[in-house]
């Protein structure tokens, strides 16, 4: 279904999507927003299964999502999205989510790179995705991804990424470093306010079996979080959340 030249693509929030609040969590939000991409890939031609014939495959770079409201358990909404912008390196890809009233009710922006699935070195995206110029370019619903800088910290977590967390490559899920993050606040902070902003940074992946330390530092605007290898101190993403008040 299309929506002003979007594709939508609808969805419905199931009960293992939601927690204590009955409403869909950010990373149960931030999953369907990453399968609508791969759904839209499908469709114009360059989904991950169609890459991965040419030994190729996408890499999430940045992504940033803006949630005005948390849809509630079993609530249908849909999913639009859009590319907006191909350059050598690096793509745009945009998301919009609508109610069934139509009322928009979060946007994200993600960038995306691809890669070499051997070198896992990244390639000229303008001649492996040349169609993609010819979608109608609309405008980022919000602020584009922001770098999030490093920072010295706390540590607030340590573990170990396990057989659940992981997908086909060995790799952590995305999501998973959104739900980790999350899993070192106070219940407390999660009852009394809601993200309203999060800004995530990819950096360099983790496999199975890989120890990971989560640290956290807070200011008056926003709590960020930094993922690191515990064997080598490396950077493998970083986070910025900013909240509203419930």
């Amino acid at each position: 279904m299309s929506h002003d030249t979007i594709t939508f693509y609808p969805y419905q929030v199931q009960p293992r999507e939601v927690d204590f609040t009955k409403r869909a969590t950010l990373f149960s939000l931030g999953d369907s927003i990453l399968h609508t991409a791969g759904e839209d890939a499908d469709r114009t031609g360059f989904g991950v299964r169609n890459l991965q014939q040419h030994n190729t495959t996408w890499v999430l770079s940045r992504m940033a999502i803006e949630i005005e409201r948390y849809p509630d358990e079993y609530e249908h909404y849909k999913i639009g999205t859009w590319i907006s912008g191909i350059g050598r390196m690096m793509t745009t890809r945009n998301f919009i989510v609508r109610d069934n009233d139509g009322n928009r009710i979060a946007a994200a922006s993600t960038n995306w790179a691809i890669i070499d699935m051997q070198s896992r070195r990244p390639l000229d995206l303008r001649a492996n995705v040349s169609s993609y110029s010819e979608t109608p370019i609309h405008e980022c619903p919000i602020d584009a991804p922001r770098r999030i800088a490093g920072f010295i910290g706390e540590v607030v977590d340590d573990r170990c990424v396990r057989y659940s967390e992981i997908d086909f490559n060995q790799h952590t899920n995305t999501m998973k470093y959104i739900q980790w993050m999350m899993d070192t606040l106070p219940l407390t902070r999660l009852q009394d306010t809601s993200i309203r902003r999060m800004d995530i940074n990819f950096i360099h992946e983790t496999r199975y079996g890989e120890h990971v330390r989560i640290y956290h530092e807070a200011t008056s605007a926003e709590e960020r979080f930094e993922i690191r290898r515990a064997s080598d101190e490396l950077s493998v993403c970083r986070a910025s959340f900013r909240w509203n008040e419930l």
